[in-house]
């Protein structure tokens, strides 16, 4: 009687059993059914963070926080990044690695979940505050900033004053903190390069600052080209538009492009890009028997200066572009000058002194207590802090070869670098690298 009824539809005194439909699942059955779901959706969500961890570009070891790498830091140890602000097409680039350094918290913190959840730091690392200090009157640029600040925790923004220079930013500087100055047009950070600076900061205190490893400036990029990390690359030349322009996208590998077809001996670059304002101009790989050597290219007028050519000329700035983006296509940022190894030690081979001359301060490392020790700021806080202070305190500005960032372009260079595709192409690489995470 009543065999496939629901008991709960039963008269309370009924002792008919309930004989479930074929094929109905028991409530038991269903109990362990959805046990077994849990369980499933809890064993994969441990399996992505560990891969995450695992299979990161950079050996676990190197993205472990300072007080891991040296005794004694304390995890109180406060980090302030300052973004000097200008330009929204620079930090729509930027912000996918800040997002990147925040994400590697992950691994960095898995043992001390509820430490984590302090600002930035739950979200992917060192930093534990971003400031932005506005220096534009352009209205979309400001929104962008507003809407970022407003979206992000951790975000805030700062205006610095129509008619103040950046010398005066520095006056957000605080003791206790170790601030890592960051420009708004760095195009790619390596994901050990915020984490190298700041250990090596610490490890280093004898030194006053600590600056990246920095594609596009001029006394490295001398270093770069005698270390095989500049590659001959030369202008495409065509009154057409190139493939890539006129796509919606642009793939950001070098592989994909054309061989350069002509003699670089014999090439004569012009002052600007060739092509017309709608259009950007693409660099090719120049082939055989030329591909091991610069002459002919813009990269062979290097020096080992810092107000010369590696400073003006766009075209220098081009060509350690694409060749970036070749070595870090092949997987070769060594021929930067990485260490193999870095565990944090107290390790000079992957520093370089810069002896007292100056040196772009696109990307560094500085203890608040040096800043406020030493206010005010002149306007020229790059030559301030990398030639007076060192000069005038006895500790040096210094390179760390593992910090590898890259550095849009300079005032001299901008007008001839946003006429190529550059731009699009580290959209394209930051898009990719975001989405990969």
């Amino acid at each position: 009687m009543f065999p496939c009824a629901n008991p709960r539809l039963l008269p309370r005194y009924s002792n008919i059993p309930y004989v479930p439909l074929a094929g109905q699942p028991t409530p038991r059955q269903r109990f362990f059914t959805g046990a077994l779901r849990i369980l499933i959706i809890v064993a994969l969500t441990v399996v992505a963070i560990t891969t995450i961890c695992v299979l990161y570009n950079s050996p676990l070891d190197h993205l472990q926080r300072p007080s891991a790498l040296i005794p004694g830091i304390s995890e109180e140890f406060r980090t302030v990044g300052l973004v000097f602000y200008g330009r929204r097409s620079r930090v729509e680039i930027l912000q996918c690695y800040l997002q990147v350094c925040m994400l590697l918290l992950i691994c960095w913190r898995i043992p001390d979940i509820e430490s984590s959840q302090q600002n930035l730091r739950r979200n992917g690392g060192l930093l534990d505050e971003v400031i932005f200090l506005a220096r534009t009157a352009d209205v979309g640029d400001l929104l962008y900033l507003d809407h970022l600040a407003n979206s992000t925790a951790g975000y805030s923004r700062r205006n610095v004053t129509s008619g103040s220079t950046y010398g005066q930013a520095w006056e957000v500087a605080e003791r206790g903190t170790m601030y890592i100055k960051i420009d708004d047009d760095l195009m790619f950070i390596e994901e050990s390069a915020i984490p190298s600076l700041i250990a090596t900061k610490v490890a280093h205190p004898e030194h006053l600052l600590i600056s990246s490893n920095t594609v596009n400036s001029p006394r490295l990029a001398w270093l770069h080209s005698h270390l095989g990390a500049i590659h001959p690359y030369l202008p495409e030349i065509s009154s057409s538009p190139s493939p890539d322009a006129i796509k919606d996208t642009v793939d950001w590998r070098p592989s994909l492009l054309p061989l350069w077809e002509g003699d670089p001996s014999t090439f004569a670059l012009p002052s600007h890009p060739a092509r017309a304002s709608n259009h950007q101009q693409r660099w090719l790989p120049v082939p055989a028997p030329f591909k091991d050597f610069l002459k002919g290219t813009p990269a062979s007028l290097l020096q080992y200066e810092s107000s010369t050519e590696g400073l003006r000329n766009w075209a220098i700035a081009a060509q350690e572009h694409y060749s970036f983006l070749q070595n870090f296509e092949r997987g070769q940022l060594w021929r930067y000058g990485m260490s193999k190894i870095d565990d944090g030690s107290n390790d000079d081979s992957k520093l370089w002194h810069m002896q007292g001359t100056r040196i772009q301060i696109n990307l560094i490392a500085v203890w608040g207590d040096d800043v406020v020790d030493n206010f005010p700021v002149p306007s020229d806080d790059e030559g301030y802090f990398t030639v007076d202070l060192p000069a005038k305190l006895g500790r040096a500005a210094v390179v760390d070869f593992n910090a590898v960032a890259v550095h849009f372009a300079f005032r001299h260079q901008r007008k001839g670098m946003e006429r190529t595709d550059l731009l699009a192409r580290y959209k394209s690489l930051a898009d990719e690298r975001c989405r990969s995470r």
